[in-house]
């Protein structure tokens, strides 16, 4: 990728997240990742919406629940 350039292509945005190439391609094919067609052929990515995908749904740690569990119980009393 040039440094000019700022959309990545398919296989440059699997590799950015990490997955294989062919999930990387189920999830287009759900529409799961936002992405670009400007010819309607080819595909290109924003590292923004792909960063926006990987952190969109985040899983509290058993630490963050039992704190938030303390201070409810704590203001029921």
């Amino acid at each position: 990728m040039t440094e000019q350039r700022k959309l990545l292509s398919t296989r440059e945005a699997a590799e950015y997240c990490g997955f294989k190439l062919s999930y990387f391609r189920k999830l287009m094919m759900r529409r799961a990742i936002p992405m670009y067609k400007p010819t309607g052929k080819l595909c290109f990515f924003k590292k923004e919406d792909l960063d926006a995908f990987l952190t969109g749904v985040r899983i509290s740690s058993q630490e963050e629940i039992a704190k938030e569990a303390n201070r409810y119980m704590a203001g029921r009393k």
